[in-house]
């Protein structure tokens, strides 16, 4: 999330009247400190936040009986380029389905409630496809009209990373068959729920905050193969993960946000081009869990005590095509990684085949939009999910202070590393002109010395640990590569 400064805020200041607001007295502006918001957002212009991607949630309390929303919205109004928001007072959807529309307006949240404090949050439940929009504020009618500080935030937080199945790209449809679910076979808006697919469902089971940064078509080492028959490796998620914006690297994400726990689905779209071009279009399995193991060691440079958990599965089996055996495959990907992180912070999970009758009639979901999961598909892979999330005793709240576990290395503060993080060199106290080893997350030693000034420009972005040789005692320390 990028913060706004003084400066920003005044260059970008501008007159409630402008705006078409009624009065200040019962107008809440988008830089009012009591807001909460959660997501990537551009706070360059703090009256006018913008984002993207879904599930932005935006969270204020006030006294009165009813609320108003003003929302600039940059999507052009046509079925792939609309914006929709689920509506919550008080912890209740009363609005499934909140169609903006394009510019600047104002949209009625809820009206008759009883007088006293409520909580209102919007939440945009459609992806970057749909197009940016920029909240402007609430208006609030009857009662005090203030804004009121909100409760505490959740101590839990959950960021889930992937394509279309996580935004849930037509989730709202349900068809009885694929083929016949290619009635809808491009974006439909209005057929996405993002707050009802699979992770945000699962956060709320868990009582977790959630962030999610996902676009549809998009892969880990190439995208869908309808680009260009075979996938662009441009604006893959691994490319995209520094962007406040997809496709727009001039504004970076700050990664201020600590998941505890990471959920990462992609592969879907890798494999894609191998039933629909051929053998020809096979993936390089290699080049992918390459380019998975580099993605993972950046999110934990950025998040070193989060837990990782790699899905797959759903919409692969090994049956189609019968040569590229995919359901294996990303199984074996899967359990190699993990094995790349013996200190457990990287864990698989293979999620279950839910669509046509498949292994038997009791489980068929049927489809969403263009062989896409249905609701009843995301409920079922959300129970999976929930109950690997409860299983990995994740670090819940406490985004700086895990156990590293790695070849009996504690924590000591004798030995202060700084700058952490670092991209070119770290100074080291507590340990000074004695033998010191470097060891990467696998425990494989790529640095020695006894310099207390170390040049670390040349190590690959991850967790690295610093251990002294010559002590009596395990002192060490851990440091970031950027």
């Amino acid at each position: 999330m990028k913060k706004p400064t003084l400066l920003t805020a005044l260059l970008f200041s501008f007159t409630l009247s402008s705006l078409n607001i009624a009065s200040a007295q019962n107008y809440i502006a988008a830089d009012d400190s009591k807001i909460q918001y959660t997501g990537r957002i551009d706070f360059a212009n703090p009256l006018q936040p913008k984002y993207s991607f879904p599930g932005i949630s935006i969270k204020a309390k006030f006294n009165g009986t009813g609320v108003k929303a003003i929302v600039h919205d940059y999507g052009v109004g046509a079925a792939g380029t609309t914006n929709y928001y689920k509506v919550l007072i008080d912890g209740a959807i009363v609005q499934e389905q909140l169609k903006v529309d394009p510019g600047n307006k104002t949209y009625s949240l809820a009206t008759g409630l009883s007088s006293g404090d409520h909580i209102v949050e919007i939440i945009k439940i459609t992806e970057g496809a749909s197009g940016a929009s920029s909240f402007v504020g609430f208006e609030v009618e009857g009662g005090a009209q203030t804004s009121i500080d909100l409760p505490a935030r959740l101590n839990k937080k959950i960021e889930f990373i992937g394509d279309s199945w996580t935004c849930g790209y037509g989730n709202l449809s349900q068809f009885a068959s694929g083929n016949g679910s290619m009635a809808n076979s491009g974006y439909v808006a209005a057929n996405e729920d993002n707050y009802f697919a699979w992770g945000p469902i699962s956060a709320r089971a868990v009582g977790a905050e959630y962030q999610v940064t996902a676009i549809s078509g998009r892969g880990l080492f190439r995208n869908n193969w309808q680009s260009d028959n075979s996938g662009t490796a441009t604006g893959t998620l691994p490319k995209e993960y520094d962007n406040i914006f997809e496709g727009d690297n001039t504004i970076s994400y700050d990664h201020s946000w600590n998941p505890d726990v990471v959920v990462i689905h992609l592969g879907t779209n890798d494999m894609a081009a191998e039933g629909e071009v051929g053998q020809s279009a096979e993936l390089d399995d290699t080049k992918f869990q390459d380019t998975y193991k580099d993605f993972m060691d950046k999110i934990l440079g950025y998040h070193p005590c989060t837990k990782i958990i790699m899905c797959y599965g759903n919409s692969k089996s090994d049956g189609y095509p019968t040569w590229t055996k995919q359901l294996s495959r990303l199984r074996t990907i899967a359990n190699n990684l993990e094995a790349l992180y013996p200190i457990g912070n990287v864990k698989g999970l293979e999620l279950p085949y839910t669509a046509e009758s498949w292994p038997a009639a009791s489980d068929d979901c049927g489809y969403g939009d263009a062989w896409h999961p249905s609701l009843c598909s995301h409920e079922e892979m959300s129970a999976v999910l929930v109950t690997k999330i409860n299983s990995i005793n994740a670090n819940w709240g406490k985004p700086s202070e895990c156990t590293i576990g790695l070849l009996d290395i504690k924590k000591n503060e004798t030995i202060n590393i700084f700058p952490n993080p670092a991209s070119e060199q770290i100074n080291i106290s507590g340990n000074e002109n004695k033998a010191w080893v470097i060891l990467n997350q696998l425990g494989v030693q790529v640095l020695q010395g006894t310099e207390n000034t170390i040049n670390v420009s040349n190590l690959s972005p991850g967790i690295y640990y610093l251990k002294s040789t010559t002590s009596l005692q395990n002192v060490s320390g851990r440091f970031i590569k950027k």
